[in-house]
């Protein structure tokens, strides 16, 4: 191939995307997907479309800025109503959230339901003109993590954070790890992964009251703005502290030294993808 010949370039996990989700089913939901790149063009003198460190850190920039420990909401979505920066979102099955924060905290999308192509082709739009001129097309594709074994999703804030994790709202789709006595044990994992899908992670100190509905109203000061989230009772667990993966670990590790007083336990959470917390309980 010559300079100025058609070449694509790809660039697998780009970044990862942790966000909420109202969908008009389910209501909060958190997700993580991982985003790969593919880019056309012609290549410069030196045999080069775009270097792949400059490509990666403008795309992880531009993708992360936009949609990064976001809530992400689909305007015509049935059963949404916004009143300035104050949300409300009724569910198919009659299910009512109500959120308020900083408009940081949020991506607004004209749709009635997200999901993984409508933000690739939502990104696209929008990054595509900040690349090089030789570069004529970029694709850009979202997808789940490949988890074999347990995996939950959920949404939380943390109150004190001094980087966006401070966004009540935001998610992660998570593995889930438990050993008992050394040894893995991937049926107990997968049942606190089926009771924790679709929860709303929170801080007991953040929880201003609950009302006559059975609903959960958390609200913080935080040094991005103030949040708000009114959720089900139902779909939140509670914490004695913020909700970090370390405490979340640590919740679950609790929980089951009291079911298992003698046994060694090891909880390994992760927040993502790649990261995450140990917690040990019990004899070694």
């Amino acid at each position: 191939m010559k300079p100025g010949d058609t070449v694509d370039l790809f660039v697998e996990q780009v970044t990862h995307i942790d966000c909420g989700v109202l969908d008009p089913d389910t209501g909060l939901d958190g997700r993580t997907w991982l985003v790969d790149a593919r880019l056309s063009g012609t290549r410069d003198a030196h045999g080069m479309l775009f270097d792949f460190g400059p490509a990666r850190r403008l795309l992880k920039r531009a993708i992360d800025e936009r949609l990064d420990h976001r809530l992400l909401v689909p305007l015509r979505a049935p059963g949404l109503s916004r009143h300035g920066d104050d949300l409300r979102l009724t569910t198919t099955r009659g299910a009512h959230i109500d959120y308020a924060g900083p408009a940081e905290g949020v991506a607004l999308l004209n749709a009635e339901r997200i999901g993984p192509a409508l933000l690739a082709d939502w990104l696209t739009d929008r990054i595509a003109p900040l690349l090089p001129d030789n570069i004529d097309d970029l694709q850009l594709s979202l997808r789940a993590e490949a988890i074999d074994g347990a995996a939950y999703h959920y949404c939380h804030g943390l109150r004190s954070h001094d980087g966006n994790c401070q966004r009540m709202g935001h998610g992660h789709r998570c593995r889930l790890a438990i050993a008992v006595d050394g040894r893995d044990d991937p049926a107990r994992a997968r049942r606190w992964a089926e009771d924790w899908q679709g929860v709303f992670i929170g801080d007991r100190a953040d929880l201003a009251r609950r009302d006559a509905d059975g609903r959960h109203h958390f609200d913080y000061v935080a040094p991005q703005g103030r949040f708000a989230l009114t959720i089900d009772a139902g779909r939140c667990v509670l914490l004695d502290g913020p909700p970090t993966v370390e405490n979340i670990a640590a919740h679950i590790a609790d929980a089951l030294a009291a079911e298992l007083p003698d046994r060694h336990l090891e909880v390994r959470a992760y927040e993502g993808v790649g990261k995450g917390a140990i917690v040990c309980r019990g004899p070694a």
